[in-house]
């Protein structure tokens, strides 16, 4: 486990320190590619792609619900794999990562369970039928929410970091629930790629969809790492805090 004098004295990370014009020009370069590849996916899918034989215009949802759904996927697959680190090598970075994988995880849980109803509710008249599902959905998002309520009710860092990480592992197990819900158990919810399933999918919206998950990765890796940031330096500050209280009470 990475003790509090070993975070004080750690290099600070490349990306919050003082940062010199190459390291500037790389980021503007990323986010303008974030931004560049968002504007033609959303002008693809609201503009550009046909519409929809049967449900019309309001299939374009799936075109914010479905990116979301997989970044959801993406990152509290993140989240497991660095528990899994952490529970190898007990290092800080690890945990943290864990942390705010699962935070960016349940936001995008939030959009797709959103997103999901508003479709719902147009094409079957009902916002939630608790079909398998919206219903596996609903046990993930409220499993990682536990995640983060498990570490916010725990004080000692290290009892919190192990405890999370072996809690974030078991949780990790309503993902492929979620995932295969929909041929486990009988459901209403359509299946992009199965011809007959409820969306008259074409190959151009098919395009569509690959780039609009492509954008939504890219905004996830940028979120990913700024968020990834903030906690580093919010860790590296209590550190020092917590040093210079000790150091206070020893004189």
């Amino acid at each position: 486990m990475t003790t509090i004098i070993e975070i004080v004295n750690r290099p600070i990370h490349a990306s919050y320190r003082i940062r010199g014009e190459p390291m500037r020009y790389h980021d503007d370069v990323y986010f303008f590619i974030i931004m560049a590849v968002n504007i033609i996916a959303s002008y693809a899918a609201y503009v550009a792609s046909p519409t929809e034989e049967t449900m019309g215009d309001v299939y374009r949802i799936f075109y914010i619900h479905t990116p979301s759904a997989w970044v959801c996927y993406l990152t509290l697959g993140i989240s497991l794999a660095a528990s899994a680190l952490f529970l190898a090598k007990r290092r800080t970075v690890y945990d943290m990562l864990a942390e705010v994988s699962a935070i960016l995880g349940i936001i995008y849980g939030v959009i797709a369970l959103v997103t999901g109803a508003i479709w719902a509710n147009a094409v079957w008249g009902i916002y939630w039928n608790w079909d398998p599902r919206e219903t596996t959905t609903l046990i993930l998002w409220i499993a990682y929410m536990g995640y983060i309520s498990l570490r916010f009710s725990i004080g000692n860092v290290e009892k919190r970091a192990l405890t999370s990480a072996v809690y974030n592992v078991l949780a990790f197990s309503t993902i492929p629930l979620s995932y295969l819900s929909i041929r486990l158990w009988q459901s209403l919810h359509p299946q992009i790629i199965v011809p007959g399933s409820g969306i008259s999918i074409t190959t151009p919206m098919i395009e569509t969809l690959l780039l609009n998950l492509l954008a939504g990765s890219l905004i996830c890796g940028y979120l990913l790492r700024m968020m990834f940031d903030v906690q580093s330096l919010e860790a590296r500050v209590n550190a020092l805090i917590y040093q210079k209280g000790g150091a206070t009470r020893g004189t």
